[in-house]
């Protein structure tokens, strides 16, 4: 079998994603293509999407009379960003026996370099591309050429596409011009209007719920690193509580606060250089600094959290940092308190974290400083000034009040 997959947001899929399908089908000999629709775009946050649900199915309306065109509901289903690489990983597992090919924009294929694990994607692959628009088949093919001479397979052909887009129909409905209506399989007209898509006060795609988010970083983390980010998250909630936070966006970020831990090195590296995060010189010397830097802007860009204080939770619960919110610190310490914790003294956190949430701080603050130290590895500034902060609200240490 011979089968291309094609994703993107479809928001809405119009004749010009049908052309592509039915040109790349007929030039390449395919036996299918692939319609997948993504539950959220990496490396790009579309606050305004049409839900997945619509989104899919307006990808079924549209293939139901081609019928070498299927639909997928994979990423959907996945929920989340989904990486093309991850999701070539599981057809290749599902499939072994099938020759794929990728269809990408041609805007998109310009950049195909610098997605995640492309040398993985190149050798699952033949990356294809047609000219649209102002991107021409010179231009596209002088990019395969430098994308080949890494080991990559291309193709670049001319298709006959209408020169149409998924931003510009949206445009045009909520400007009341029925001319989009021309540039979208009749199926599709039909369903936008019975649901009132794309209009100015429709409301955008509902809010990612926790559930979601459990299952989001469930697939994402160890067991291990699952159990505990649900014990921070429980943890996170109860000391809200105690002291005056919101219960809510404390167990959100609870859950979030370690999603990409368990990363790999490549993989957190690549999100820092897509959203242009410059790791300083102490967390380019630790490793382990980068998942709390990188998660937060993760969180924020691709999963679409934008609460600024569930964004800074996630961000400084490794290092800490100086006037940290009340957020901040409930999930630095409830990091520390969680069950499932079994470090030396974590009975003693846990009784501070019950009597003064900035004792708590102080403590954890001595405890990871001092623990750098005895394996002499670089202490964060942040971390420094967190630690000189919280001691100047008393003299006497957390251990000496008992």
């Amino acid at each position: 079998m011979k089968v291309a997959l094609f994703g993107g947001t479809f928001d809405p899929i119009h004749n010009g994603h049908i052309a592509l399908c039915e040109g790349f089908a007929q030039a390449l000999g395919l036996d299918r293509v692939l319609l997948m629709p993504t539950a959220h775009p990496p490396h790009k946050l579309k606050t305004e999407m049409a839900s997945a649900p619509h989104r899919l199915y307006m990808c079924e309306l549209a293939a139901k009379r081609h019928p070498f065109i299927r639909v997928s509901n994979l990423e959907i289903r996945r929920g989340g960003a989904s990486f093309t690489a991850d999701t070539l990983d599981e057809l290749h597992r599902r499939h072994p026996d099938t020759e794929w090919y990728l269809i990408t924009g041609a805007d998109m294929f310009l950049t195909l370099g610098t997605w995640f694990r492309f040398p993985d994607i190149a050798k699952m692959a033949t990356l294809c591309a047609a000219p649209r628009g102002d991107v021409t088949k010179e231009a596209l093919t002088a990019y395969a050429d430098t994308l080949e001479a890494t080991g990559a397979r291309c193709i670049v052909t001319d298709i006959h596409a209408p020169d149409v887009s998924s931003s510009r129909i949206r445009a045009q409905i909520r400007a009341g011009d029925d001319t989009w209506k021309t540039a979208v399989p009749a199926a599709v007209v039909e369903y936008i209007e019975s649901h009132d898509l794309y209009l100015p006060d429709t409301p955008s795609e509902a809010p990612t719920t926790d559930q979601q988010f459990t299952d989001i970083i469930r697939r994402r983390l160890t067991p291990y690193r699952f159990r505990h980010s649900v014990a921070v998250a429980d943890e996170a909630k109860r000391l809200a509580e105690k002291y005056g936070a919101d219960p809510a966006k404390a167990y959100t970020a609870g859950l979030l606060h370690d999603i990409l831990k368990d990363a790999s090195p490549a993989e957190q590296l690549q999100i820092a250089a897509d959203f242009g995060i410059l790791l300083d010189d102490t967390e380019q010397a630790s490793q382990k600094l980068w998942h709390a830097h990188v998660g937060a802007v993760f969180v924020e860009k691709i999963l679409g959290v934008t609460d600024p204080e569930i964004v800074g939770a996630i961000r400084y619960h490794t290092t800490g940092r100086a006037r940290m919110t009340l957020l901040e610190k409930i999930i630095y310490v409830a990091d520390f308190t969680a069950a499932g914790r079994d470090y030396d003294d974590v009975d003693v956190m846990r009784r501070l974290a019950d009597q003064s949430l900035d004792d708590a701080m102080r403590y954890a603050l001595e405890y990871t400083v001092a623990d750098l130290h005895k394996k002499h590895r670089i202490v964060h500034a942040d971390t420094l000034a967190a630690l000189q902060e919280v001691r100047s609200l008393g003299e006497d240490s957390p251990l000496e009040k008992g």
